[in-house]
């Protein structure tokens, strides 16, 4: 595990906790168009404009705007992004693909960050009897992007669902009226709470898998010996935390910088992986874990801000579920590895050792998250 811990610290010292990158898309379907909201990562789209330049570099690309543009100005043109629009959304209905008018475009704030926001409408065809959504932006230099998307209907009902790589694509019926004839059926033809309960559940599931903080206090929390009720109260604790500032960050309700909650994170880690070291004895293992659960929370919620819909209790519900599932899978592995490795005298100097690196890399990542 040593050794293990070691090649993982070469691997994840220049990581960040969370890389993907994110975008948003607000889309309301009815009275013969789409409108169509999309906020776009600026970095992105600087990034993309720069990779089909031939090369030459796109003066005034990037996330912020110059000093003579005012700051809701888009750096763009609508010439200069037609071309990724073209290559990237196509709107369609009966099989045939709707041309975009950009109603407005400029810099927009949302969760806390700039976005680039193009409102599109697409005028649906008479007697339109369905639409599709396939959303392709950024899967070519960040396979991981993801888009948190709203589809809302005139008619009533809403749809909240995450386009990714693999599952690009949203659909519906409509009636002759031009509105939803199935009250918000998304890609696969099932009830739109089951999609957002799907998506969001997964979306928690992928955000510890990758979240190479996350898994390594985790790991820091369970490394000391403890009595197997210790291991429950512990894992409880940090539950119970980070779902409570989730709810409370996700919604608005209190929040904190990214500035400050990614580097206490990072000590975070430092610190449990060091308590494993120079304590004899874990008594108040759980207190440590609420309390920085907590923190976790806020770092957690960073992915859901702007992203929620109508659904929010049910989006809220289902990503705190795919955390725990995540938590769990990994530690359905590591906890019978480390009870099984407890068993042997030299499981202190393990202990210690593996310790010492998650320790180091913590420190590590705190020092560089300051800068």
């Amino acid at each position: 595990m040593l050794i293990l811990l070691a090649g993982w610290s070469a691997w994840c010292g220049t990581a960040s906790a969370h890389l993907n990158t994110y975008g948003y898309s607000d889309i309301e379907v009815g009275e013969g168009q789409i409108r169509y909201s999309l906020y776009l990562d600026p970095r992105e789209v600087s990034q993309w404009m720069d990779m089909h330049s031939s090369g030459v570099f796109v003066l005034g690309g990037g996330a912020s705007p110059g000093p003579s543009r005012p700051a809701d100005e888009s750096p763009w043109t609508q010439e200069e992004l037609a071309p990724l629009l073209a290559e990237s959304l196509a709107v369609g209905s009966g099989g045939e693909k709707l041309d975009p008018t950009v109603a407005q475009m400029g810099m927009a704030e949302r969760a806390g960050a700039p976005y680039l926001r193009l409102d599109l409408r697409y005028a649906l065809p008479r007697g339109a009897k369905d639409y599709t959504v396939d959303y392709r932006f950024f899967y070519g230099e960040d396979p991981g992007h993801q888009n948190y998307a709203t589809i809302r209907y005139d008619g009533g009902g809403s749809a909240d669902l995450i386009f990714t790589k693999d599952h690009h694509e949203a659909n519906g019926k409509l009636d002759s009226q031009g509105e939803a004839a199935d009250d918000g059926s998304a890609s696969v033809q099932v009830p739109a709470w089951i999609v957002t309960l799907w998506d969001y559940t997964k979306l928690g599931v992928e955000h510890i898998w990758t979240g190479i903080d996350h898994l390594l206090f985790i790991t820091a929390l369970v490394l000391a010996r403890q009595r197997r009720w210790g291991y429950v109260k512990v894992l409880t604790a940090f539950t119970v935390g980070h779902s409570v500032t989730i709810a409370l960050a996700a919604l608005d309700v209190f929040n904190l910088s990214a500035a400050f909650v990614e580097p206490v994170i990072a000590l975070s880690i430092a610190y449990v992986a060091f308590e494993n070291i120079w304590l004899k004895e874990i008594r108040w293992r759980w207190a440590v874990a609420l309390g920085f659960g907590l923190i976790h929370g806020f770092g957690f919620a960073q992915v859901l801000r702007g992203a929620l819909g109508d659904r929010y209790l049910l989006t809220l519900f289902s990503f705190n579920l795919g955390v725990e599932i995540g938590q769990l899978a990994v530690l359905a592995v590591l906890l019978p590895l480390l009870l099984w490795a407890a068993r042997y005298k030299s499981y202190k100097q393990l202990s210690v050792g593996a310790s010492l690196v998650i320790g180091l890399i913590g420190l590590y990542w705190f020092a560089t998250r300051l800068m």
